[in-house]
């Protein structure tokens, strides 16, 4: 069995990771976690980190309940029959060298760290593939749900090397929008298209608030400010990650974050010089889901959120009429095709759900996976 070891286990994306790995599925096991202590409240009793980490993996999966524990003698835990070892440590300290070898490490522990060429071949160091759970534009991208698909109709005519073994996988957001774009790069492999001519990207976002939102003594944001009776204009990642396709021009106009449970919405906008029909477009999504089910799911009931917060899947497309929208020279005279699809993104489970995925299809074989092209010049 292959190892991974995971920096960053406080907040949701790490619980989830330590929640949803399952070895025989994913290919490997997590089998060890950095992450900081974690002080005691001070209106309880003392809690040990350990205990802590117990709590915070019950709040983002409540059916773990009875089935995770804390071995304060060995310093693991114990998640659904899984013994985990966990190293209280900061990612910069000088015993986190000593850890490994691993063959996978998930960096999910600030994107400034994701960011980091040094922090990048720091963690290299223990593991021989090393992927960042945010978006860094200097290494190449592996977006998973575009895995497999035919790039090439994105200009995209040369596989990109894995290079030395670093990925960015994108935000949530970004595997969000890459799950609606593998819809229509389907589209345009079943319609024979060569060039799928994308000129243009847009895309707005409605964002489930986190957990890690406070205000205190810090400056006024959309991650800080009170949640309730309060629509917090933000911003994403996600308009960087969309303008490593070649020739494409990119807007993120809108990233609101709501006081609402996971998944998120958003709608996407995709102009393309291919002359597509919604028939074909709708056959492209259900061609992606039936490629990437853990990924990629459709829907032709644009029922509310709740339905789709059980999902496994990082997006869930509403393919309806009503819904999935394709209009044929949209600017008139222009020949331009615009395709509006609109999405749930499930920036917690479904993100570290792709996550898991994409250290399976890295571990099966980096030099065969699909990548996006770095923005370094």
């Amino acid at each position: 069995m292959k190892t991974a070891i995971l920096f960053g286990a406080g907040a949701d994306i790490g619980s989830n990771l330590l929640s949803l790995n399952d070895p025989e599925r994913d290919g490997f096991l997590i089998t060890d976690v950095v992450t900081r202590p974690i002080s005691s409240d001070r209106a309880l009793e003392p809690l040990s980190s350990l205990q802590q980490l117990v709590g915070r993996l019950l709040l983002a999966d409540p059916s773990l309940y009875g089935q995770v524990s804390a071995d304060e003698a060995s310093s693991q835990l114990l998640v659904k029959g899984r013994k985990i070892r966990i190293h209280f440590h900061d990612v910069e300290d000088a015993a986190v060298l000593g850890l490994g070898p691993f063959d996978l490490a998930i960096l999910a522990t600030h994107r400034d760290h994701i960011r980091s060429r040094a922090m990048l071949e720091r963690i290299g160091t223990v593991a021989s593939r090393v992927v960042g759970v945010a978006e860094n534009t200097a290494i190449p991208a592996f977006y998973v749900p575009l895995d497999g698909a035919d790039v090439s109709v994105l200009g995209i005519r040369e596989p990109v090397p894995a290079g030395d073994g670093f990925f960015s996988l994108g935000s949530c957001q970004c595997v969000g929008w890459a799950a609606q774009l593998r819809g229509v790069v389907e589209a345009a492999t079943l319609a024979g298209v060569a060039d799928l001519g994308l000129v243009r990207a847009e895309t707005e976002i409605v964002h489930p608030d986190t957990a890690s939102s406070s205000f205190g003594t810090k400056g006024i944001g959309a991650r800080r400010e009170d949640a309730r009776d309060n629509l917090r204009p933000g911003f994403s990642q996600l308009q960087k990650s969309m303008t490593r396709l070649p020739g494409v021009t990119a807007l993120n106009t809108v990233s609101l974050r709501v006081l609402t449970q996971p998944p998120g919405y958003q709608v996407s906008r995709f102009f393309v010089r291919a002359a597509l029909d919604f028939d074909t477009v709708r056959a492209g999504f259900e061609r992606a889901r039936e490629l990437m089910p853990n990924v990629v799911q459709t829907t032709d009931i644009p029922v509310g959120s709740r339905a789709f917060s059980q999902s496994g899947a990082a997006a869930t497309v509403i393919t309806a009429p009503t819904h999935l929208k394709v209009i044929p020279d949209a600017l008139p005279g222009s020949g331009i095709t615009e395709i509006i699809t609109q999405a749930y993104v499930h920036n917690t489970a479904g993100y570290s759900a792709s996550v898991l995925e994409a250290g399976k299809r890295l571990l099966s074989g980096a030099d065969n996976v699909t990548l996006l092209p770095s923005l370094e010049i």
